[in-house]
């Protein structure tokens, strides 16, 4: 079983351990396309949307291809740099900025949708209270979070509990739906990480929580 240093080492910073990951090559998230929950829920994201922690930009492009207005941001500036590449060959439009998903709450915009694909579970304790602040900040009342995050299916990713996201997102927060999913990987990892993610039970939480009005 393959741990969360498998992924990211022993960085002094989450951001250092993620720039050095997409210097080394394609990252082991990197499939090129959003993953399978976004896209069977595509049709409750409304624009305008965030996408935090974009990365290359897969699933930010995905929602600018159906129309919408989409703001991507990630602290990797190889990341954006990648995302912003791909819209450029795509023809699509997509703002992508580099920028710290802990610095939400500094900052003015509001958006309809937020989405997460896989930033949430990186954060513990006192910065994951923070983000959800900063998440509270940018989405207009009424919008919604669509969240993929590590289950704790998956301990030595230190994945997150249920509980855990009911309590987190309490007060201001409704989770309207919440389900095991899969996820995908990057091709030339899946034969190495198959048994925690492409095969056997679903690991991934899927959630779609609303900012109460």
């Amino acid at each position: 079983m393959q741990n969360k240093e498998s992924f990211i080492g022993n960085p002094t910073s989450a951001r250092e351990g993620f720039t050095k990951i997409y210097a080394d090559g394609d990252p082991p998230w990197e499939t090129g396309k959003p993953q399978p929950p976004f896209i069977e829920a595509a049709d409750k994201v409304t624009g305008p949307v965030l996408d935090s922690g974009c990365g290359t930009g897969n699933t930010s492009l995905f929602f600018a291809a159906r129309g919408l207005k989409v703001t991507g941001i990630d602290f990797v500036e190889e990341a954006i740099r990648l995302a912003r590449v791909k819209a450029a060959e795509r023809g699509l439009s997509a703002e992508f900025l580099i920028k710290d998903a802990m610095t939400l709450s500094e900052w003015n915009e509001r958006f309809d949708s937020v989405i997460d694909s896989g930033l949430f579970h990186i954060y513990h304790g006192d910065e994951r209270q923070r983000y959800v602040q900063g998440l509270a900040q940018v989405l207009k009342p009424g919008g919604r979070l669509f969240l993929f995050s590590f289950s704790d299916k998956l301990p030595e990713m230190d994945g997150v509990s249920r509980q855990e996201l009911y309590d987190i997102f309490a007060n201001d927060w409704e989770i309207e739906s919440l389900e095991l999913v899969q996820g995908e990987l990057n091709p030339a990892f899946a034969e190495e990480f198959s048994g925690w993610l492409l095969n056997g039970d679903p690991k991934m939480w899927f959630a779609i929580i609303r900012r109460k009005e």
